[in-house]
């Protein structure tokens, strides 16, 4: 090969690789389907991207819970909504009992069995209910309620119709 020719493909090579070194991976939101943000109000909200890159509020995180502020409860459970998601078992979102306190959890199908936890509730909360308040102020995601063997309403909410744009604001 010639030197002068030799030199171009060189060049060229360095400036085509020195492209790509530049580029910036996409922000850690970007790349998830959960993730935490604060609102445009300034609240600290676990969101999920639908199918169309939308953010849809899934929780308002606006009270402290024992040392959890707002912030690091929104970091942490959002953690949870991706690690679920990645694992495969949060096509429901459903409530349970964890160590004797009531918390919210993945489960893989509905009428299922928590999957995983994804937040705890404070001790005065009933877990059932605060799923179906969810559902009331508009979290429109929710299949038929279950009814379990202690004779409660077992609420069980289709993840999947959250990621197609069909869910509202929710708060706790």
């Amino acid at each position: 090969m010639k030197p002068h020719l030799f030199m171009q493909v060189l060049t060229a090579g360095t400036i085509a690789l020195s492209s790509f070194a530049t580029i910036s991976p996409p922000s850690l939101a970007q790349a998830q389907t959960y993730f935490c943000e604060r609102s445009d109000n300034g609240v600290w909200t676990t969101y999920a991207k639908n199918y169309n890159n939308k953010k849809i509020p899934v929780i308002r995180w606006v009270k402290n819970l024992g040392n959890y502020t707002p912030q690091v409860r929104c970091q942490e459970v959002s953690s949870r909504f991706q690690n679920a998601y990645e694992k495969g078992i949060l096509n429901y979102m459903t409530s349970g009992i964890s160590s004797g306190q009531a918390v919210i959890c993945a489960a893989s199908q509905y009428g299922g069995p928590c999957s995983q936890l994804l937040f705890t509730l404070k001790s005065d909360r009933n877990a059932s209910s605060v799923l179906q308040n969810l559902v009331d102020i508009g979290y429109r995601a929710r299949g038929p309620i279950l009814q379990s063997e202690d004779a409660s309403s077992q609420i069980y909410i289709d993840m999947s119709i959250l990621l197609n744009g069909k869910a509202a604001q929710v708060k706790n």
